[in-house]
């Protein structure tokens, strides 16, 4: 298979046959110069992360703002739920938006930094030219269907709706429709900023959508009376615009320009053919991607309403580490990792891999080991309100059970995020995508013997079936592109492979144990989950506000006494397994990435 990109070439000079002693100072001052150029580009790396984290902090702070909003407004029975779900977590964050960017971002970036290589910065600008408006061409299409054709859509989602659940996502897509296409719009100029390594307008207009969302259902629940479907899709819409606002002012700060028209003939002559190539396996993967999501969805409609937002609620708990320590990393680091490649050479680039993978996973054990022994108290504290229904404690169980299977693949869902940039960087497009097809089609067949089953709607063999899927895909499929890319750049050579895998599972043994130690004997001090009594009736709001706040900080108590006991013990570990030095240099870059910027010298821009 050709999928070696003629850019993966080492652009270091081969070797003088004969010694050339003369040549050692210029060797020193090659070398020295590297290791400058190693520091910088660690130092950008980490203040790129710097900078989407914090955006993301506040974009997931929204996104909770939104969920804890609908979960303590509405039950989890209710349409209005089952409709927010689906559309929301579903059909824009697990449909729509992934695929946009999954197509668009990893066959633009690598091509925009050989284009601006090889034929300079103004050629590089025409051709994201015309892919933004390819992008925003695509988005309007989808858009005017949702929006032309509401039923049929939820129809194609999750035909096991009730008829109530059915007839309230129908409305709330209607609202939401013009919100998707603002959406779909900032993620293309999103797309450019990325290119440029400029991540803070892009993200910062993320959480500015978040957080407007969250506080306009507020807005609009409690002052405006607005007790229904549109207190969601009405707010969404509106928050939309204002990210598609703060991108477009962006956009005309930093590049001079909201929108210049380029011919897509002349494009598509010039630069169309080239773009097909990174594109079209990358199509093929999404397609085959969003066939296995289809199946899922559809099984998921076939549970009862509580347990259908309890899967959705494990998975968006799941969702906030995985964004921080995954997306961000994947955000980041196909830029630098594409760039790396064109100006340092293949060495810096699998160095920067490595240490990369090895970071992300120690980082995701103790993830895994709080996800999987706290989960009730985890879904009790964002989701659940004082007083619990039935419906509630049905809830917290399966919705811990969800938690607990989906954390079985954690490390491998967040690997994904680093291994498919290192692939994309050195366009070998097909290995993801043809493992990613295999994996899919293992999805597809696993949920078919599941739907085959007659399981019921109220099944907790179901819940979990339909909840552990997608883990076991990503445990396939990413620890055989971990493979794939090792043998292709190298990575972990020879038995440190081997000690590495042990290390980690060593690793994981020894702080799930410090975990569930550490809740056995809190849980003897602090007690269980204060679950109240649904009939009990406040004589003020006051008087409620206080109750819950006191439930609330009584299971944030519960969680958080033994997560900061197994961090430490993880910590302890990490450094017994020998990573002290891995913990130094990163204390050290992140330092050094403090540090005053020198003033610019002659041999700067050499």
């Amino acid at each position: 298979m050709a999928d070696e990109p003629t850019a993966n070439r080492d652009p270091s000079p081969a070797p003088s046959s004969s010694p050339d002693t003369s040549a050692e100072p210029e060797e020193a001052a090659t070398s020295g110069d590297g290791n400058a150029r190693g520091a910088a580009t660690v130092r950008q790396i980490f203040l790129s992360l710097a900078v989407v984290g914090i955006c993301w902090v506040f974009l997931r702070f929204g996104s909770l703002i939104v969920s804890m909003t609908i979960s303590h407004t509405w039950e989890p029975k209710d349409p209005v739920v089952v409709a927010y779900s689906l559309l929301f977590r579903q059909l824009v964050m697990m449909f729509v938006y992934p695929s946009v960017l999954k197509i668009f971002r990893p066959a633009f970036i690598p091509l925009y930094n050989e284009i601006k290589e090889e034929e300079g910065s103004e050629q590089a600008m025409a051709f994201a030219r015309g892919v933004l408006e390819i992008g925003m061409l695509v988005g309007f299409l989808l858009s005017a269907f949702m929006w032309v054709f509401p039923s049929l859509t939820v129809k194609l989602l999750a035909s096991g709706f009730s008829l109530e659940c059915h007839a309230a996502s129908v409305r709330m897509l209607r609202q939401m429709a013009p919100g998707i296409l603002c959406l779909l719009f900032a993620e293309m100029y999103l797309i450019l900023f990325h290119a440029e390594k400029k991540f803070g307008v892009p993200h910062g207009a993320e959480a500015v959508q978040k957080i407007s969302w969250g506080v306009g259902i507020f807005v609009a629940f409690k002052l405006l009376g607005w007790n229904n479907i549109r207190a969601i899709g009405l707010t969404y819409a509106f928050a939309c615009f204002l990210q598609l606002t703060v991108n477009l002012v962006g956009m005309k700060r930093t590049f001079g320009w909201i929108y210049r028209h380029y011919g897509l003939g002349l494009w598509g002559r010039k630069w169309g053919k080239r773009a097909a190539v990174l594109a079209l396996p990358l199509v093929v993967g999404i397609a085959a991607a969003r066939l296995r999501d289809l199946f899922t969805i559809q099984l998921q409609s076939h549970l009862d309403a509580v347990r259908f937002n309890s899967v959705e609620w494990a998975r968006q708990l799941t969702n906030l580490p995985l964004a921080f320590m995954g997306q961000i990393v994947s955000i980041v680091m196909l830029p630098h990792l594409a760039s790396i490649l064109h100006s340092d050479g293949k060495e810096h680039h699998r160095q920067t891999l490595e240490t990369t993978i090895e970071a992300m996973w120690l980082i995701s054990i103790p993830v895994v080991a709080v996800t999987i022994v706290m989960a009730p108290e985890l879904v009790a504290l964002v989701f659940l309100p004082a007083n619990w229904t039935e419906a509630h404690h049905a809830a917290c169980q399966q919705g811990a059970l969800a938690m607990r299977v989906i954390a079985l693949g954690f490390t491998f869902m967040t690997l994904e995020n680093i291994l498919l940039p290192g692939l994309f960087s050195i366009k070998s497009m097909w290995w993801p995508i043809i493992w990613g097809l295999v994996a899919s089609l293992f999805s597809i067949l696993c949920l078919t013997v599941l739907a085959s089953l007659g399981l019921s709607e109220t099944s907790s063999w179901l819940v979990a079936g339909v909840a552990f899927v997608y883990p076991a895909s990503r445990i396939f499929k990413n620890g055989i592109l971990l493979l794939v890319l090792r043998k292709k750049t190298g990575l972990f050579p020879g038995k440190r492979f081997a000690v590495f895998i042990l290390k980690m599972a060593g690793l994981v043994l020894g702080t799930l144990a410090l975990a569930y130690a550490a809740r056995l004997v809190s849980g003897q001090v602090l007690g269980s989950i204060p679950a109240g009594d649904p009939a009990l009736v406040y004589e003020t709001k006051r008087a409620f506000l206080k109750a819950t706040a006191i439930y609330k900080a009584r299971v944030a108590l519960q969680l958080g006494v033994p997560t900061a006991v197994c961090l430490v013990g993880f910590g302890v570990l990490v450094l017994l397994a020998g990573y002290k030095e891995h913990v130094r240099q990163l204390i050290q870059a992140l330092l050094a990435g403090r540090g005053k910027s020198k003033k610019p010298t002659a041999t700067d821009g050499k």
